[in-house]
């Protein structure tokens, strides 16, 4: 890999030094150089920092780099897209074009990973009885497991260690009701489209990756008229049954660790809503 410097457009600021975590640039006799290229990680920082164009890196695709239009960079709004955002989980029934999920995807690419790896991979579904056959049969263990708590030791068990009183075994009968009434999915939310977030599974920071991954998703796609919840369950269920790892065609040495659903809300929020302080400790 050829990394290198003009020095016709070199001003010598030393900005490419300053900010080369791996210490590919150093300053040499008073000088910035390349020294050890092998030690680059692929960030970009050194492109992305020079401010004469001076840098030349053969491992980077030029085409993509872009000057940052700072006009753009509004914390007012950024800060009402973060307030604004809600786990959407009744959509129209409205597919999202394929145009729309590549533009997403193509953004959260940018999100940061650990080291740079560039690790985070999607598995887009978009096959709507694909995605509703794979609710259907999430659902099916829940419920049964429910089921088994209404009655002789199952039922001794819930009571004697207090899960009955867990909030999610309580809304268990109306979830079951409200899936015979009205066909209602409590999984999948009846999305149109359902991203699966993977990355290596014996790599470190492999969930982190994922997760900024998604959360760079879930607000990019509230600025584009998208509503996105993430689905914990999915995850679960994915982990411990390679017959749908296999359905949705995880690969073998990935593991999924975020999943969202997404699609056209079903309606609007008018207004952002409570949270609880943070709790925050001050050195």
């Amino acid at each position: 890999m050829r990394i290198q410097k003009s020095d016709e457009k070199c001003t010598n600021c030393m900005l490419c030094v300053r900010d080369c975590v791996m210490g590919v640039w150093r300053n040499v006799d008073g000088k910035s150089q390349p020294v050890d290229p092998d030690l680059c990680n692929g960030c970009s920082h050194c492109i992305a920092v020079c401010p004469c164009d001076a840098v030349i890196h053969d491992g980077l695709k030029k085409e993509e780099i872009q000057s940052i239009n700072r006009k753009n960079l509004e914390p007012d709004v950024f800060r009402e897209i973060i307030l604004s955002r809600r786990s959407v989980r009744q959509f129209k029934n409205q597919p999202v074009s394929r145009e729309i999920i590549e533009q997403i995807i193509d953004v959260a690419r940018y999100a940061p990973t650990a080291s740079n790896n560039q690790d985070v991979g999607y598995i887009v579904v978009t096959d709507k009885q694909l995605i509703e056959t794979i609710a259907k049969n999430i659902f099916t263990l829940p419920s049964r497991l429910y089921n088994q708590t209404k009655k002789g030791i199952g039922k001794i068990f819930v009571n004697m260690t207090g899960i009955s009183r867990n909030r999610y075994i309580r809304m268990m009968k109306y979830a079951q009701e409200e899936n015979v009434r009205s066909g209602r999915d409590f999984i999948l939310h009846d999305a149109p489209v359902l991203i699966l977030i993977h990355a290596p599974k014996c790599k470190p920071f492999t969930c982190d990756n994922c997760n900024i991954a998604a959360t760079t998703i879930i607000n990019y796609a509230h600025t584009l008229g998208l509503g996105t919840c993430f689905i914990g369950f999915m995850n679960i269920a994915l982990k411990f049954n390679p017959r749908l790892r296999k359905k949705l065609g995880v690969p073998g040495n990935k593991r999924v660790y975020a999943t969202l659903v997404m699609g056209y809300p079903a309606y609007r929020f008018t207004n952002t809503v409570s949270r609880k302080k943070p709790e925050v400790q001050w050195l």
